[in-house]
């Protein structure tokens, strides 16, 4: 189904460390650049060199460099946001002042940032625009009498992988609810599984489709009520553990 996009979203900002966390991690307010204005822009543009002859008989072309580029309006702000966005920056801080030093080749730390950029849409799902990079847009800060101070950032993606990937962009998918249903259950045969585990103050279950004859369902060493349905035994995985994940282990019946 084709989306139509309508609206901006949040830009989350923080340090890349060899590789990009799930967006549970990402999307909390401690990692929020500050809110957009003006909405933002992806750029992705590739060069290409072409040889051929004078005829234009025979040519080959090869991709010879791809830029991409997250950039995006600021418009509220403070001290650390600079700091994330400033290749040259040295933050100190105290309790009643960040101080922020800017400038000075040597000063200069080659760091790294996961840019995390949520379009939220609950009718047709959000999306998610993923790089890691860092901001070369520099800054300007226009501190004017009848408008507010909007700092423009501009994320210039670097390879976020083995392969070389720029950009990830991912999108929901409108199901139905029947949809939804099918898509979150999962086939077990008998074996030893591992699911993450719900917490005390948010547990959630998760439905399974067991083939085959199956003699119990042992979560963490607990048997798990097992239930059944037509053509297939429907088992409600749920584990009560604070940390961790939760072991499952699945027995043919003999």
């Amino acid at each position: 189904m084709e989306k139509i996009v309508l609206g901006s979203g949040k830009i989350y900002v923080l340090a890349y460390t060899d590789e990009i966390p799930a967006d549970e991690v990402i999307e909390v307010d401690g990692n929020l650049l500050g809110l957009i204005q003006g909405g933002a822009s992806l750029e992705y543009t590739p060069t290409f060199y072409e040889a051929k002859d004078d005829l234009g008989l025979v040519s080959k072309k090869i991709l010879t460099e791809e830029v991409a580029m997250l950039k995006s309006g600021i418009m509220t702000w403070n001290a650390l946001t600079l700091d994330k966005l400033l290749s040259t920056a040295t933050i100190t801080s105290t309790a009643t002042e960040h101080k922020l030093e800017i400038g000075g080749i040597g000063n200069y730390v080659d760091e790294k940032y996961v840019v995390h950029f949520v379009h939220e849409d609950a009718t047709d799902g959000d999306i998610r625009v993923t790089i890691v990079g860092s901001n070369e847009g520099g800054l300007t800060l226009a501190f004017a009498k009848d408008k507010e101070t909007v700092i423009n950032a501009e994320f210039k993606a670097r390879p976020s992988d083995t392969k070389g990937t720029l950009i990830i962009y991912r999108e929901e998918i409108s199901l139905t609810d029947a949809q939804k249903i099918a898509a979150d259950k999962i086939l077990i045969e008998a074996g030893t599984y591992v699911i993450p585990t719900a917490n005390q103050t948010d547990q959630t279950a998760k439905t399974a489709w067991v083939q085959g004859a199956v003699d119990a369902l042992i979560v963490n060493g607990t048997v798990a009520t097992v239930t059944f349905s037509v053509d297939t035994y429907s088992v409600a995985l749920k584990s009560n553990e604070a940390t961790g994940t939760a072991t499952i282990t699945v027995t043919e019946a003999v």
